[in-house]
């Protein structure tokens, strides 16, 4: 049988892979966050397998949070960020303007879904849990509203709510006495005007202490519920990604406020890319990634136990026995420079399921245009996958990797791309400061020593160039070992995923 009968590594894109499931691997970063109650971030970069594990959670929950608690997840790929925008509280510090509407979001998700688990398995509401569902049927007319409910011009009449005077106790008078207006309000009608910002802010405060009251009256009773927040970066690009910022700072700040007043009875828990993270506008920005989340990190074993957990799903659907290793899979126990094909594989990835399974994917692909080829007279049936594919197929993978991380870091430095042209332009895998500031002098970005030690530093802790320490012969880029930190070196060396892409060859070539 050839290999190309059964082979396969689904798909690169978490989203679009139906049999996830299938073969999800855990590498025990979700498990870490979830069995510690203080924790409510999962950060890892693009392609290190966030959705994945969302998606995971999101069919499995029962596996992480046991089957009496509730999950409620949220993915915001359709999403109005702009509505945050009309109820940020512009006297706050910036990194807190949208905590607010935050923590609106947070409690209606978990109060109303509360009360649906409770309703399903015909158990007795809570007195404050039936009153916190007449108000939210009396502001949006449904008991249980959606998140795009929430947000959408239902959300905008509570600019024109007029509260009693004594304040919301949730008794039946008081929630009739609610005078919701008449007509409806729009979105530019409220950006245009701030006294209904101003009022909108104040009913939103009242609102959220009532819904606060519920769940602190319902707590010894509520089984723990988990908020779960997937694809909060949907907006982040060079148009939209300040005002991304200041949102996303927002939701981590409503998260880790209500993760401590809750004690575990709501956890929101957001997953949020690494290089996101770390821009954002927080107060203790290091202490919330140390003590509250875990990094989406893998190491060789796990990645390779991954990739071979998909093999291994597709081959059992052919009733073929386990592999046991990625070297089996090849024609060649050793490729160019005596590398192993696991080894040679890993060390063009950036030490993401996403990289391996695409390259992966290229080579499995190149096979089968080649066994399709209609010039040839002879037909390959290929018992292992071919070295030489994998050569083939390098130059389309490392084209990819370059632009996963123009994806990653377009928004928030676009000088990335001038980078990417001054290492291109200086033809060679090795690189030094002085090159560095003489490329990008030359694209027209002025670029002193100070600014070049910079460009690479960002390069470095991104893993585009590594180095050499010490008396050490082989070089070290930060994806591979996550502990190190950048030096000051005399030379570095481009990540060999990027060598294609850029056109660089060694410098002995380029020299000769």
């Amino acid at each position: 049988m050839s290999i190309l009968d059964w082979i396969e590594v689904g798909e690169v894109s978490a989203e679009r892979d139906e049999l996830l499931s299938n073969y999800f691997y855990d590498n025990g970063a979700l498990r870490r966050v979830i069995d510690n109650k203080t924790s409510f971030l999962v950060l890892g970069r693009k392609g290190a397998g966030k959705t994945a594990v969302f998606r995971y959670l999101e069919n499995n929950y029962a596996q992480y949070i046991g089957p009496n608690n509730i999950l409620v997840s949220l993915s915001f790929e359709d999403y109005n960020w702009g509505v945050h925008s009309l109820l940020k509280r512009p006297e706050s510090a910036e990194s807190q303007t949208y905590k607010q509407s935050w923590r609106f979001i947070i409690l209606v998700e978990a109060i109303k879904a509360y009360i649906k688990h409770l309703e399903t398995n015909f158990k007795p509401i809570p007195p404050s849990m039936r009153k916190a569902k007449k108000l939210l049927t009396k502001l949006f007319d449904d008991p249980i509203p959606s998140i795009y409910t929430i947000v959408s011009s239902k959300l905008f009449s509570l600019s024109e709510i007029s509260l009693p005077s004594c304040g919301l106790d949730l008794e039946d008078g008081d929630i009739s006495s609610i005078n919701l207006g008449g007509g409806k309000i729009s979105f530019d009608q409220i950006s245009k005007d701030s006294g209904l910002q101003e009022t909108l802010s104040r009913n939103m405060e009242n609102i959220i202490r009532i819904l606060e009251e519920a769940i602190q009256d319902a707590s010894p009773l509520m089984s723990n519920i988990f908020v779960v927040f997937d694809k909060v970066d949907e907006a982040w690009d060079e148009i939209s990604y300040e005002k991304s910022s200041h949102v996303i700072a927002g939701l981590v700040g409503a998260a880790d406020s209500i993760t401590s007043h809750y004690n575990g009875v709501i956890r929101p828990i957001v997953f949020l890319r690494e290089d996101i993270f770390e821009t954002l506008s927080i107060n203790d920005a290091n202490k919330l990634r140390e003590d509250c989340g875990a990094l989406l990190h893998w190491d060789k074993d796990s990645l390779f136990r991954l990739v071979l957990k998909r093999i291994n799903y597709f081959a059992s659907q052919k009733g073929l026995p386990d592999i046991e290793d990625i070297d089996s899979l090849f024609d060649k126990k050793e490729m160019r420079q005596r590398s192993r094909p696991s080894n040679y594989l890993l060390k063009r990835s950036m030490m993401r399921p996403r990289d391996l399974i695409c390259f992966l994917r290229r080579i499995i692909d190149t096979m089968k245009s080649e066994q399709s080829d209609p010039f040839s007279n002879e037909k390959n049936d290929f018992p292992l996958l071919s070295s030489e594919a994998v050569y083939e197929a390098e130059s389309g993978y490392s084209s990819w990797l370059k632009q996963e991380l123009f994806d990653e870091w377009g928004a928030q430095r676009p000088i990335i791309r001038d980078l990417f042209r001054a290492l291109e332009n200086h033809g060679s895998t090795n690189i030094t400061n002085f090159h560095l500031s003489s490329e990008v002098s030359k694209l027209g970005k002025p670029c002193e020593r100070s600014d070049a030690i910079e460009h690479l530093r960002f390069l470095f802790d991104n893993s585009v160039i590594g180095y050499k320490s010490g008396q050490q012969n082989y070089w070290k880029h930060k994806c591979f070992y996550p502990s190190i930190g950048f030096v000051d070196a005399d030379d570095y060396r481009i990540h060999d995923g990027l060598v294609r892409a850029l056109s660089l060859k060694e410098p002995r070539e380029r020299d000769a």
